[in-house]
């Protein structure tokens, strides 16, 4: 549930790919689609509001074995972030452990927390725990395989958190950049729906309707 609507200072969505790799009678699309936006709230109060609208929980910063799912197709983290604990900095990881799998079609990932001393909190706790935090990324890979068979179909998010000092603006402001992209789509439409639901928290934007009339437009 979505805590609160945030207003936008500056909003823009481009196509990066929309290409079709099937037919015209089986079209199989890759799109993929980068967001920029800036508001005025810090990283820490957006990291509660993505908290409350569902986007970073143990779903998408899994804290136990999961398969085919890891931060990216090369080697970035599930998630990363330089928080503020106990009054020091530090920089907090989930990363993916490959432990192998069946025949590499079903491969497993242990998520492995860094530092050692908040290797069982959770950032959906961070705010609980008077956890700060100053920026912050989150990766999401998903890689799907069909009848033992690794096949093309896969779906990525990425999301970058940060202060940035603008000119003439003595608070500055966070700039919010996201990445999604999914293959082997049947139809044209706004890929990564579970996420793009979950990142629509700005006052008077759909982002999935706005990537779908984009899309649409070519």
């Amino acid at each position: 549930m979505k805590e609160a609507m945030l207003g936008a200072k500056h909003k823009s969505i481009r196509i990066k790919e929309l290409k079709n790799y099937g037919s015209s009678r089986r079209p199989l699309y890759t799109i993929a689609v980068e967001i920029e936006l800036t508001v005025s709230e810090s990283p820490d109060a957006l990291h509660k509001i993505f908290t409350g609208s569902g986007l970073i929980t143990r779903e998408t910063v899994p804290f136990e074995v999961v398969s085919n799912f890891r931060g990216s197709a090369g080697d970035k983290t599930f998630y990363s972030a330089l928080v503020v604990h106990e009054g020091i900095t530090k920089k907090y990881e989930v990363v993916a452990r490959d432990t192998g799998g069946f025949l590499r079609t079903r491969i497993k990932y242990e998520p492995v927390v860094y530092p050692e001393e908040l290797r069982l909190t959770h950032p959906a706790e961070f705010s609980r725990m008077n956890i700060e935090v100053i920026e912050w990324e989150l990766h999401n890979y998903k890689h799907y395989f069909m009848l033992l068979i690794a096949s093309k179909r896969y779906e990525s998010f990425d999301m970058w958190v940060k202060r940035e000092r603008g000119e003439g603006e003595a608070s500055g402001f966070t700039s919010i950049k996201v990445n999604l992209t999914e293959s082997e789509l049947r139809e044209k439409k706004a890929p990564c729906s579970w996420y793009l639901k979950r990142v629509s928290v700005f006052e008077g934007i759909d982002m999935e309707e706005e990537v779908r009339r984009k899309i649409e437009m070519g």
